[in-house]
């Protein structure tokens, strides 16, 4: 079986090989040249932009575009656009702020000194920062600790009027007990961030919940693209089978708040902006050109004098105010960026995919984006980037996580595509090429089904690397179809909001609830996985607009009439508002919430034992597929194709395992490997309800079940 391109992966090209001072044929040539290079080694096609050199300013290399965009028609191959010149996504190579310096990133610092009995202290504004926005001597205790008062707020000793000001604040302290004298100022954010310390180029980054910031970078990218090259920008957002030739999507990179400081001592090889080594990185909190006015609107209180509870509170009153803030800057992102992008992306039919920044970690998401189940939704392919090819890595919740909530954004949104930009960065490029085969096609099981390469074009020789594309091509051929699984497992977005106090440290500091949180959520992925158990992620609005099946399980709500159906709810030990238990109160007793109070203690067996009544039985119409004991490092994955039920069975392990299944609503089921495009001899035994299998996989093998 030789794939489609449509099922093949697609090489990530930003600069063609060629000179900028090259003549025009010159290059065209070495576009034509490197499409049938790529061609030859199996790739569907390619992920590209206008060149970098004078980016998006050339006539030149807009014709060079053009035609790299008509060869790929010619030559039957998939073409994406890249919407940055590097990343990250939102500058548009430094154009964007070029129009209008104040659409640039912002934020909130912390300044805080400590106040002796009786004492006055004078904050001066800080080097590099922009005015004071508040500024208090609050009550502490003897270890620096703010005083609560019995409302859960935190009194005053005194207060500065410094709204906007540049001049310096002065604050006494005139109680015989400590107190803080505590300055929040606003700075443009940049040193110290992701905008300097990447791989890219150290450029300053915008507001991205400035819409017109945001409009800014969609007429100096994404409006040039529309206008260089019309004809090939006709596919529809959201086709899951876009005419070769044609822009399938177009992909964003690493957008963020630019949360907290990062990746100290890495500089990129170029720097379009120059950054100031001097400046302080006081604790950090992303702020925006529209957020004090939102947040009184939204909230009816004034912002400033919360930012207390925001940095320093540790009342119930403080969790409450810490997630209005971030909830509105999630939602602020939401509308400028992913809103506007998608609409710019639905108006000219193509499809809004990429990736966001640092998703890897649930703790980042409060930091740097948001809740993903509402920014991704807006993605026609949501994305994800995966920096590593260690395909045992892929079985344990750190590294399942990312796969596992983006495919779920797109199961309960009913998106045809997920996509993931692949590497092997983390290992420095220095894998084998089974552990990238094997890599991909646990990510595959995982919900991923496009895959966008940064695996240099000499990884592999031009036989071998079409011998390993063609093979993840025929599993993309015969698994596509709708996901198949029973189980939802709750994104507790809330508690880190609730609990996530700004910082000065590298990637931020993270409170016992945030650490705890993060650790028993993958704890209780470890043991799915292990048990495999497929399951999808939901969160709290996605959960509270889902319907119900004839039987009265959840159905996804974006679905078709038939959609995806579950009948369990796992809950991770975290916080439950009042709004959010009353969800999972009525969802009845025809659906399963299954709550985990503290895994921190417990092992595999004590965390199956509460659902083990639950995902036993022996019901075909209760799931498709149940594996009989526990495989450590098999993956696997159930979808109804248009051919019946096919299921996709990966071994990230280094070794052979063995594992048995009972497999249901398949006639004559059969074993396949998609490497060797061959059947595997199998004995499936027919019982009641469906067949029994033991099928032993060798080392980094991929296997599956299907119709005969």
């Amino acid at each position: 079986m030789i794939p489609s391109n449509h099922n093949l992966p697609l090489k990530i090209v930003h600069n063609f090989p060629y000179r900028p001072d090259a003549p025009v044929e010159t290059k065209k040539q070495a576009v034509t040249d490197y499409l049938t290079a790529m061609a030859d080694r199996g790739f569907g096609g390619i992920v590209t932009n206008v060149s970098f050199h004078n980016y998006t300013q050339s006539p030149e290399e807009w014709d060079v575009l053009a035609f790299a965009a008509d060869e790929c028609e010619r030559m039957g191959l998939r073409l994406w656009l890249y919407d940055e010149k590097g990343y990250p996504s939102g500058g548009a190579g430094g154009l964007t702020l070029a129009e209008n310096p104040d659409f640039e990133a912002t934020a909130v610092v912390m300044v805080k000194e400590p106040l002796g009995p009786n004492e006055t202290k004078t904050i001066e504004l800080p080097r590099g920062h922009q005015h004071f926005l508040f500024a208090a001597a609050y009550l502490c205790d003897f270890e620096g600790n703010l005083i609560p008062t019995n409302e859960g707020g935190y009194g005053r000793l005194d207060k500065a009027d410094c709204r906007y000001s540049t001049e310096a604040v002065t604050l006494k302290n005139p109680t015989p007990v400590p107190a803080l004298a505590i300055a929040f100022v606003q700075k443009r954010l940049y040193e110290g961030t992701h905008s300097v310390h990447n791989v890219s180029e150290a450029r300053r980054y915008i507001d991205v919940t400035n819409r017109d910031a945001v409009a800014a970078f969609l007429r100096n990218t994404y409006d040039q693209y529309a206008k260089h090259i019309p004809e090939h920008m006709t596919a529809g957002a959201g086709n899951p089978n876009v005419p070769l030739g044609q822009v399938e999507a177009v992909f964003t990179d690493e957008p963020s708040f630019m949360g907290c400081y990062i990746n100290k001592g890495l500089f990129p090889p170029t720097t379009h902006d120059p950054y100031d080594t001097e400046i302080p990185l006081y604790p950090v909190l992303s702020y925006g050109r529209d957020v004090e006015n939102a947040y009184a609107s939204r909230y009816g209180r004034d912002l400033f004098p919360d930012f207390i509870h925001i940095f320093m509170g540790d009342t119930e009153v403080s969790n409450g105010i810490r997630e209005d803030y971030y909830t509105l800057m999630s939602d602020l992102y939401e509308e400028s960026f992913f809103t506007q992008i998608s609409d710019w992306c639905a108006r000219h039919k193509v499809s809004f995919s990429g990736h966001l920044l640092l998703e890897d970690d649930i703790r980042f998401h409060t930091v740097f984006e948001g809740n993903f189940f509402s920014l991704l939704r807006h993605m026609h392919y949501p994305g994800i980037d995966m920096l590593q090819s260690i395909p045992s890595m892929l079985c344990h919740g750190t590294y399942a996580f990312t796969p596992k909530l983006v495919s779920s954004v797109a199961h309960h949104y009913n998106r045809p595509h997920v996509m993931s930009e692949v590497s092997a960065h983390a290992q420095g490029g220095n894998v084998t090429h089974d552990q990238m085969y094997a890599s991909l096609c646990a990510q595959y099981a995982l919900g991923v089904d496009i895959f966008t390469y940064y695996y240099g074009e000499t990884f592999m020789d031009p036989e071998t690397y079409t011998r390993y594309n063609h093979a993840l091509g025929r599993i993309d051929a015969i698994m596509a179809g709708k996901h198949k699984a029973d189980v939802l497992l709750y994104y507790p977005i809330e508690t880190f909001r609730r609990h996530h106090k700004p910082s000065d440290a590298q990637y931020g500091t993270y409170t016992f609830w945030e650490e705890n949180c993060k650790g028993d959520l993958e704890a209780i992925m470890d043991m799915l996985l292990a048990y495999q158990i497929d399951f999808d992620f939901v969160d709290g609005e996605t959960l509270s607009r889902m319907k119900r099946d004839y039987k009265g399980r959840l159905r996804t709500a974006n679905g078709d009439v038939y959609g995806e159906t579950y009948s369990a709810l796992i809950l991770p030990p975290m916080d439950e508002t009042p709004d959010m238990k009353q969800i999972f109160d009525n969802l009845g007793d025809t659906v399963k919430v299954i709550r985990y109070r503290d895994v921190v203690e417990a092992d595999e067996e004590e965390l199956w034992e509460p659902l083990k009544w639950h995902f036993d039985k022996d019901d075909p119409d209760f799931c498709s597929i149940r594996a009989k004991g526990v495989t450590h490092g098999l993956l696997r994955l159930a979808k109804d194709t248009k051919n019946g039920l096919a299921c996709l069975l990966v071994n990230t392990n280094e070794e052979a395992v063995e594992a048995s299944f009972t497999v249901y609503g398949m006639k004559e089921p059969v074993l396949y490997d998609p490497f060797e495009d061959a059947l595997v001899p199998c004995e499936f035994v027919k019982t009641d309800k469906g067949h029994d299998v033991t099928v032993r996989l060798g080392a980094l093998q991929s296997l599956i079940i299907r119709e005969s």
